[in-house]
């Protein structure tokens, strides 16, 4: 079921998404999985508005993604803390790019890519190494012993849009530098 979960927040996949609904036997079980779901399509970011062949490149890596449960800890008997084996992209090496490119993101218009970063993130995005990442998500288990739920799922989602659309996290920290 953990695995489940992953499916649909990393993938949005329509089938993982109807099963979850019904896993989580609620009548707001869909719309939790829907929820969920519509966190995998990082493809509709402000980033990617002018840039639709870079939005494909994004959407077919994603496509590739895998995520597995690699270990599951119970600090309860009603809690897991469950250990995602992610394969995410490395975007570093579009760094320097970025650096004389950088997107915007206070102002009072969407973020945007220049061109020129646009064109080296369609490449890289498709091409860049994958970096496996541990990432951490609770989850409850229904006091009567049902449905697991995810408690917070911002570990898992912060770390797929970090690795697909790093720019926000490169303007707050960037890497190489000290925090």
């Amino acid at each position: 079921m953990f695995e489940l979960y992953a499916q649909v927040i990393v993938h949005g996949d329509a089938a993982a998404q109807a099963e979850l609904g019904r896993y989580l036997g609620t009548a707001n079980g869909p719309a939790i999985a829907a929820a969920l779901a519509s966190v995998s399509h990082l493809e509709q970011a402000p980033e990617m508005a002018d840039w639709p062949q870079a939005a494909a490149a994004l959407r077919r890596r994603q496509t590739s993604v895998r995520c597995s449960v690699g270990s599951v800890h119970h600090p309860q008997a009603d809690i897991a803390d469950v250990d995602y084996r992610c394969h995410l992209p490395d975007l570093t090496a579009l760094l320097p790019v970025y650096r004389q490119h950088p997107v915007p993101f206070n102002g009072p218009h969407p973020p945007q890519m220049a061109s020129e970063l646009a064109s080296a993130y369609t490449q890289m995005i498709a091409t860049a190494p994958d970096r496996e990442r541990i990432i951490t998500v609770s989850f409850e288990r229904d006091h009567d012993g049902g449905a697991w739920r995810v408690q917070n799922p911002s570990p898992l989602m912060g770390e797929l849009a970090d690795a697909f659309l790093p720019f926000f996290e490169w303007n707050e920290h960037p890497p190489g530098e000290d925090r």
